[in-house]
């Protein structure tokens, strides 16, 4: 697992200094509406830790990186992958509520995009989001996600798009540095 920069950001694995910023993204009732119910202090010290432990293991099913601003070098959110198969991951980000609307997203998912079908051999990534949560669908639609099923045949208060690593052509990394 490395970690990689782009032109505002610094992706690098979740570590110990991270702690803060993950409780107060799960905890935080408004940034967990269109994900599942906030977790208590202590549900999301136990998650931290869990997602700590996982990164340690060589073939982690989960891997998450910390998304760290390069202009005050503070954590400003996290995104991890979750491997469905041998080549697919969903992908997943949070940020902190004073991170949005400064196309950060878009940046940082597109980066772990490439990182994951240029160093990981992935050949699909998923997004799975509520119907409700509009901001993703904008930037996930940005980005070139299609959807599964057609939006008809989906009754789901759920999304679910892909985008294969065939039409990726964006360059976001500017250094991969283990």
């Amino acid at each position: 697992m490395h970690s990689f920069t782009t032109e505002r950001l610094l992706i690098r694995p979740l570590a110990e200094q991270d702690k803060d910023t993950y409780i107060n993204l799960y905890t935080d009732v408004k940034i967990m509406r269109n994900i599942s119910a906030p977790l208590t202090q202590k549900a999301a010290e136990k998650a931290f830790h869990a997602s700590l432990k996982l990164l340690k293991k060589d073939k982690a099913t989960t891997m998450t990186w910390a998304i760290v601003s390069q202009e005050s070098h503070k954590c400003i959110g996290i995104q991890a992958l979750n491997w469905q198969t041998t080549d697919s991951a969903e992908i997943g980000i949070m940020l902190l509520r004073e991170s949005n609307g400064k196309l950060i997203p878009e940046e940082a998912m597109g980066s772990l995009m490439e990182y994951a079908f240029n160093y990981l051999a992935i050949k699909t990534i998923l997004a799975n989001y509520k119907k409700s949560n509009l901001a993703t669908k904008r930037f996930v639609n940005k980005i070139g996600f299609v959807p599964l099923t057609s939006p008809s045949r989906n009754d789901s208060d759920t999304y679910h798009e892909y985008f294969s690593n065939s039409h990726w052509q964006k360059e976001l990394i500017k250094q991969v540095y283990t």
